[in-house]
C-alpha cells in the first residue's frame, strides 16, 4: 500500500508561474508539505548519498487527507442524456475483442445502477447478453454461442420489440468474402411489462460505449476494438431497409434518421478525445482515459497506410482495461514560483504518519533572461515514456537493497494501479501507446531503483541525471535547467542566450520540435555537450488537445519493447509518422556526430584515450589525462562506458571533422549491436563487421556556425562524475 503519493499538473515553471499539486493520502491526519531542492537523487551510500536543500521557509503547509482512487480502465462517456428506447430498441457495433476470455465486457450501455433499469450489450466467450433493467429485477436474454472467439471482427446486436414483446440478440462473424457469413442469432419473449423495461424516458443518464457503469460497480471494460455503435429508437423489424436477421446484423444505416438515438463514426475527430454522433441530435462524446486511436477498422485493407489518407479504414476505436490517462485529482495546494527562486530541480517533499513522498519539479529562468552560462536540459518525455515501468525484476534482492539504501519503497512491480508504461504491455497484449504525466510516476522519485546494480548504485532517468547536477554543484558551475516541455513551448530561443547546453543520460525521446530547438541552437553558434547514450532515437507526438500525454508508435525498426501492428505506424495525437528518427531521415549523428550502436547488461567498461586526438581539434579536452585507460568506476554499472553505446557512424551522417577522443573496450560477450544498426545479422550499415558496432565513443568537433559538440556516447558516464570524491579522469575531461 502507498500511504501518500500524487502528482503536479505541469513538470516545468518559470517565476511567478503556479503549479498544482494533487495528492492522495490514506491517512486520517493532515499531511505535509514542504518544498525542496534536489541535488543528488541517488541513495548509494558509496556516493555522495540523497541531497536535498530544505526550502520550508520558502514553502512548507499542513493540509487535509483525502484517499483519492486510480481509476483505469478506458471508454467513452454521452453524458447527460434521455434514456434511449420507445417503442423498441436496437443495440449494435462491430467489435474485434482481444481478450474474449475475460468475462463479460461491455459494448454499450445506458445503466442507472440506482434505479436498477437501462440496458447494456455485453459479450464474452459464451456469445452476447442484453441485460435490461426493470426496477430491482434484471431479465436477461442470453445468446449461448461459441462464435467470438477473439482476434476477428463481429457485428453485435441486441433489441427489444416492446409491441411483439420480444428480445432478441444476436452476432456475425464479419467476412468481405461470404455473400453469407457465419450469423447466430436468438429471440426470447420477455412477459408482460415489456413496454416498461427501457425505463424512464425523462431520465437523463450517462451513457457508455466499451464499460458498464463508471460511476457504481465500474467494471466490464472492454478489451479489443469497436467501430460504428449506434442506438436506435425502434426494433430492427422498423427498420425501413433492413433484410431479414439471418441474413446480416442491423446496422445503423438501416434506420430511418429520424428513428436513431445516436450513431457514432470514429473514424471523424481521430485526434481528438470526441466521439462524434453522425444522427440528427448530434448526441457527441468524450473519450475517457485515452484509449487507442488510428487503428486499423474492419475495412482497412493496406492500400493506404496512414489514416489521414483514409480515415474510413481506421474507423475503430481499441479499449483497454489498463489504460490511465488522467487520474483527475482534485487539486491539494499550489505554488507560485518566487522570482527569487533560481533554476533548478526541484521536489515537493509530502508526508503523513511516517510515509514520505517526493513529487520533482524543475524551475526554469525567464526566456531570453538566463542566469547562468550553462543550461541543463531535462528529458522529461524520456522520464514520462518510462514512468511507471513494470520490469518484473522487483525481487528479493533488489528489495533488500532498497531496505538497506533507505531508497524509494514502491516499485511499478506492485502497483499496476498506477498505468503503464510504454515499454509494458497492455493486459490484452498489445502495446502501449501512450504515457501520461498526470498521475503518479513512482519511477520519477528522488531514491528509486531500477536495478539491483552490482557494481553501483542501478538508478536510471531521473535519478541518474543528478550525477550530472550534483557534479556542477560541487565543482561550482552555475547554471539552469529547462525540459522538453520548455523545448516545445518556447523552441531555440529558450537555448540560444547560453554558452553551453548539457543532455543528462538518456534524451531517448523527441518530438520534431525538440530536436529542431537543439538544432537551431548549434546552428546559433552554440555548443553542446551530448553526455549519455541512446539520444534522440524514438519519435513521439503530442497534441494540446491531449494534455500531459506523449504517444509512440513502436514502428518497423530498433530496439523495441513491443511491436506496431501493421498499417498502425502514424501518430494519432499529431498524425505523423511514428516509430525512430532515424526512419524519418534524422539520425542522431546529423544532431551529435554519434547514435545508438550497441547495447548489453547494466554494467560498465572503461575508454582508451586515443592519444593520436591529443594533436586534434579539441585534443585540449584531454589535458590532464594520462591515460591510457580510464573510466573505470562509477555509480552506474561500475564504469563510465556501458549499457547503451553510441559511436560513429559517417553513413548516418557524422561530421567529417570529428575527433574521436577515447573510445570503449572490454565489454562482456552480453554485449550485442543495435538492430537498427544492422542490415543483417553479420554486416552493419556501413558493411563493416556487426562486431565493430560495440563500442562507446568520445568526440569533439566544430559545428561551423561557431560552436562545438562534444558527445560521450554511453548511458553510465555520468555515474563516473563523483568517483573518488570528484577527482578522477571523468571529472576532468567534463
Amino acid at each position: 500500500m502507498i500511504t501518500i503519493t500524487g502528482y503536479s499538473d505541469i513538470l516545468s515553471a518559470g517565476p511567478d508561474e503556479t503549479i498544482e499539486f494533487k495528492v492522495s493520502s490514506k491517512s486520517a491526519q493532515a499531511f505535509t508539505a514542504e518544498l525542496v531542492r534536489v541535488i543528488h537523487a541517488d541513495p548509494n551510500p558509496s556516493g555522495p548519498g540523497m541531497r536535498m536543500e530544505k526550502l520550508d521557509h520558502i514553502f512548507s503547509g499542513t493540509f487535509a487527507s483525502f484517499d483519492k482512487p486510480l481509476l483505469p480502465g478506458s471508454f467513452a462517456r454521452v453524458a447527460r442524456v434521455p434514456a434511449a428506447g420507445g417503442a423498441g430498441l436496437t443495440v449494435g457495433a462491430r467489435i474485434q475483442p482481444t481478450a474474449i476470455t475475460r468475462g463479460d465486457q461491455c459494448v454499450i450501455s445506458q445503466w442507472n445502477a440506482a434505479r436498477g433499469t437501462g440496458f447494456a450489450l455485453l459479450v464474452s466467450e459464451n456469445g452476447v447478453e442484453m441485460r435490461l433493467g426493470r426496477g430491482r429485477g434484471q431479465p436477461v436474454a442470453r445468446l449461448q454461442c461459441p462464435a467470438i472467439l477473439g482476434a476477428k471482427w463481429y457485428d453485435v446486436w441486441c433489441a427489444i420489440d416492446a409491441v411483439a414483446g420480444q428480445i432478441e440478440v444476436g452476432v456475425a462473424e464479419v467476412d468481405h468474402r461470404a455473400a453469407r457469413p457465419l450469423l447466430r442469432h436468438a429471440v426470447y419473449p420477455v412477459g408482460e411489462g415489456a413496454g416498461t423495461i427501457q425505463g424512464n424516458a425523462e431520465d437523463a443518464i450517462d451513457l457508455l460505449i466499451a464499460a458498464l457503469d463508471d460511476k457504481a460497480i465500474r467494471g466490464a471494460f472492454f478489451n479489443g476494438k469497436i467501430e460504428a455503435p449506434f442506438v436506435a429508437n425502434v426494433p430492427p423489424s422498423r427498420a425501413a431497409a433492413t433484410a431479414t436477421a439471418t441474413i446480416r446484423a442491423p446496422r445503423a444505416e438501416d434506420f430511418e434518421r429520424a428513428d436513431l438515438f445516436a450513431a457514432w463514426d470514429f473514424a471523424r475527430g481521430i485526434d481528438t478525445l470526441k466521439i462524434i454522433d453522425i444522427a440528427p441530435n448530434a448526441r457527441h462524446g468524450e473519450l475517457v482515459n485515452l484509449p487507442t486511436r488510428a487503428v486499423r477498422g474492419s475495412l482497412w485493407s493496406g492500400r493506404e497506410m496512414c489514416w489521414r489518407a483514409a480515415p474510413g479504414h481506421y474507423a475503430a476505436i481499441h479499449f483497454h482495461d489498463d489504460d490511465l490517462h488522467d487520474a483527475g485529482w482534485a487539486t491539494d495546494f499550489t505554488f507560485k514560483v518566487p522570482r527569487a527562486l533560481r533554476s533548478g530541480a526541484y521536489a515537493m517533499k509530502i508526508g503523513v504518519e511516517g510515509a514520505t513522498d517526493y513529487l520533482p519539479f524543475y524551475v526554469r529562468p525567464e526566456p531570453g533572461k538566463p542566469t547562468a552560462p550553462i543550461v541543463f536540459v531535462a528529458a522529461t518525455y524520456t522520464y514520462q515514456a518510462y514512468a511507471n515501468y513494470a520490469r518484473g525484476n522487483f525481487d528479493a534482492s533488489l528489495r533488500n537493497r532498497v531496505a538497506e539504501w533507505g531508497a524509494y519503497p514502491h516499485n511499478p512491480d506492485e502497483h499496476p494501479e498506477v498505468g503503464l508504461s510504454t515499454y509494458n504491455r497492455h493486459s490484452d497484449g498489445s502495446g502501449v501507446a501512450f504515457s501520461s504525466r498526470l498521475r503518479p510516476m513512482l519511477t520519477m522519485r528522488p531514491g528509486f531503483l531500477t536495478f539491483d546494480d552490482a557494481c553501483g548504485s542501478g538508478c536510471r532517468h531521473y535519478i541518474a541525471d543528478t550525477h550530472l547536477l550534483d557534479w556542477l554543484e560541487h565543482k561550482g558551475f552555475a547554471f539552469d535547467v529547462v525540459t522538453d516541455d520548455d523545448l516545445e513551448r518556447f523552441g531555440a530561443a529558450i537555448l540560444e542566450p547560453y554558452a553551453t547546453v548539457l543532455t543528462g543520460t538518456h534524451p531517448e525521446y523527441h518530438t520534431a520540435a525538440t530536436l529542431d530547438a537543439f538544432a537551431g541552437y548549434q546552428r546559433s553558434g552554440g555548443n553542446l555537450a551530448y553526455l549519455g547514450g541512446n539520444g534522440f532515437y524514438w519519435r513521439i507526438g503530442r497534441s494540446q488537445r491531449v494534455p500531459g500525454a506523449i504517444e509512440m508508435r513502436r514502428t518497423e525498426g530498433g530496439v523495441r519493447a513491443w511491436a506496431a501492428e501493421a498499417g498502425e505506424y502514424f501518430h494519432a495525437l499529431d498524425g505523423e509518422y511514428g516509430g525512430l528518427w532515424r526512419s524519418s531521415a534524422r539520425t542522431p549523428q546529423q544532431l551529435v556526430g554519434i547514435g545508438f550502436t550497441s547495447q548489453g547488461p547494466f554494467e560498465g567498461a572503461h575508454y582508451r584515450v586515443l592519444d593520436s586526438a591529443r594533436k586534434q581539434p579539441g585534443g585540449w579536452i584531454l589535458e590532464g589525462i594520462e591515460g591510457p585507460l580510464f573510466g573505470d568506476y562509477g555509480l552506474s554499472g561500475g564504469g563510465a562506458a556501458g549499457f547503451e553505446l553510441d559511436s560513429t557512424e559517417s553513413v548516418d551522417g557524422t561530421p567529417a571533422n570529428v575527433t574521436i577522443l577515447a573510445r570503449s573496450e572490454g565489454h562482456s560477450a552480453a554485449f550485442g549491436p543495435a538492430l537498427d544498426a544492422l542490415l543483417s545479422h553479420t554486416m552493419t550499415r556501413s558493411r563493416a563487421p556487426a562486431e565493430t558496432l560495440i563500442r562507446s565513443e568520445i568526440i569533439y568537433y566544430e559545428t561551423g556556425f561557431g560552436g562545438a559538440v562534444v558527445s560521450a556516447g554511453s548511458i553510465t558516464f555520468c555515474g563516473a562524475l563523483s568517483h573518488d570524491g570528484y577527482s578522477n579522469d571523468v571529472s576532468t575531461l567534463l
